[in-house]
């Protein structure tokens, strides 16, 4: 009688610890699938952002060379007539427009209606824009990189060069390109390039 009675105990035992290690694997399980859901959202995210960028990227590039094809394609006195005129030391053109990445910008920004039949731009994203600073006359065989001044590069960027008499002068232009304003953009990417383009 007695040996009956131990015998049903011990088995009433290992049916608890199966139930408690079931129990355990199944917490475990259900861990690891939240964190292999929780990591596969994560490395979506990443993926969208990261193409994101790379579609701004090429906004602003198309954009940067739309303004340099006007510059080159358009009359001098067409362009600096139409743009912000930088060249005196006196003007007031801060290396970015202020509103570079907090508004539309109006008339300040030019938008880039006809864009490649290749360039796949995102549903909700802007359009690629550009602004030209004037910044004055420079002797064509000046040097005008980074090795110039700081004022140089601001204001005009006047000197420089042989002075030689006869020598062609071209027009410097700063030109600031943008993927997209902002405010059209819905929180997409903004990518910003600046270049300096000199012309006839």
């Amino acid at each position: 009688m007695n040996t009956h009675f131990i015998t049903h105990n011990a088995a009433q035992r290992q049916q608890g610890i199966a139930l408690i290690m079931a129990i355990i694997l199944l917490i475990i399980a259900t861990l690891t699938g939240l964190a292999g859901m929780r990591n596969t959202s994560l490395q979506e995210k990443l993926a969208a952002n990261l193409y994101d960028r790379a579609i701004a990227m090429q906004a602003a590039e198309f954009a940067l060379g739309a303004a340099e094809k006007y510059i080159h394609e358009t009359a001098r006195a067409t362009v600096t007539a139409a743009n912000a005129d930088c060249s005196q030391p006196t003007s007031s053109c801060p290396a970015l427009p202020e509103n570079t990445f907090t508004t539309a910008g109006g008339s300040v920004w030019t938008n880039v209606t006809t864009l490649p039949t290749n360039f796949k731009k995102g549903a909700d994203s802007g359009t690629p824009q550009y602004f030209i600073q004037y910044l004055g006359l420079k002797n064509s065989d000046a040097n005008t990189d980074t090795s110039q001044s700081g004022n140089l590069l601001q204001y005009g960027m006047t000197g420089g060069g042989s002075n030689k008499t006869g020598t062609t002068q071209n027009a410097t232009y700063r030109v600031t390109a943008r993927s997209g304003a902002p405010t059209a953009d819905n929180d997409r990417a903004i990518v910003v390039l600046t270049s300096l383009v000199k012309s006839n």
